[in-house]
């Protein structure tokens, strides 16, 4: 059912006092005049008038200018700035830093070797065998002792005596050792043909006695042997090694676009000559 109410019948149900609140109110809102209404909409005065701060403090003086002769004995004179010049020390680059680090560790390196060379006594080294009838072992396994190295060295001839070398502070082997045999013509069989054999595992070196037979002979500590794998090698940083790949890649593909140019044009020359026959 559809509820339908109209303002005659709610004023009926409603108390007399709640109707008497509302027409007063609806007369209080009837006698308000337009004047106030249209107050809330109006806009705001405008704003005072203020003189500029210029007009008010007058106006800024400015400093002059002067000359700068009256600092003329600040500056250094020519004597002093060549003396700052010679104490100016640029600041180092890593480049420099590592270049200069490199010659100093060699430079000291080299001071090292000098004096040990000065204080290497041949003699307080010799061993009481005949260096003529001694061969040199090296490279010789740490599980290797000197009845293996004897039963080895036998087959090319009766052996005297077999010396190996121990560290000593470690009491280690240092891998290498001297066998001296009974006939010199043993020991150069054995120079000859022991040579690169397999002890243990690892193939072995032998040489004649260089120390004792040999003029003015320094160890290979002291900068002297026969190889080159302990001499110094200039080190390369990371971007050196990549430049060297890069420029080796670089010929590598030049090499091989020419000879594919020349396979094709040699290609061509052929079809030319078979078909002008």
């Amino acid at each position: 059912q559809r509820f339908s109410f109209s303002p005659q019948s709610l004023l009926r149900e409603w108390p007399d006092s709640v109707v008497a609140a509302v027409v007063s109110s609806l007369a209080a809102l009837a006698t308000m005049s337009a004047t106030h209404i249209h107050a809330l909409f109006a806009p705001r005065p405008p704003l005072e008038f203020m003189p500029p701060y210029s007009t008010q403090t007058g106006r800024k003086r400015k400093q002059g200018f002067t000359g700068v002769a009256q600092y003329s004995n600040l500056f250094d004179s020519k004597d002093e700035e060549e003396s700052n010049f010679a104490e100016f020390k640029p600041i180092e680059q890593r480049k420099e830093r590592r270049e200069r680090i490199a010659k100093e560790r060699e430079k000291r390196a080299q001071d090292t070797l000098v004096q040990a060379i000065n204080d290497w006594d041949p003699s307080q080294y010799t061993m009481e065998t005949d260096s003529y009838k001694t061969a040199f072992v090296g490279r010789l396994s740490y599980l290797t002792d000197e009845s293996k190295l004897k039963r080895e060295m036998e087959q090319y001839g009766v052996v005297k005596n077999v010396t190996l070398v121990y560290d000593k502070d470690t009491k280690k082997p240092r891998g290498y050792g001297f066998v001296e045999f009974e006939h010199e013509r043993d020991m150069k069989t054995a120079y000859k043909h022991a040579d690169g054999r397999k002890i243990d595992g690892r193939r072995i070196l032998v040489d004649v006695e260089r120390g004792r037979t040999v003029k003015d002979w320094k160890p290979r500590r002291l900068g002297g042997g026969l190889g080159s794998s302990r001499k110094w090698r200039p080190k390369k940083t990371k971007q050196e090694k990549m430049e060297a790949k890069r420029a080796e890649a670089l010929a590598a593909a030049r090499a091989h676009a020419s000879s594919k140019r020349d396979e094709a044009r040699s290609g061509y020359r052929g079809e030319d000559r078979s078909g002008g026959g």
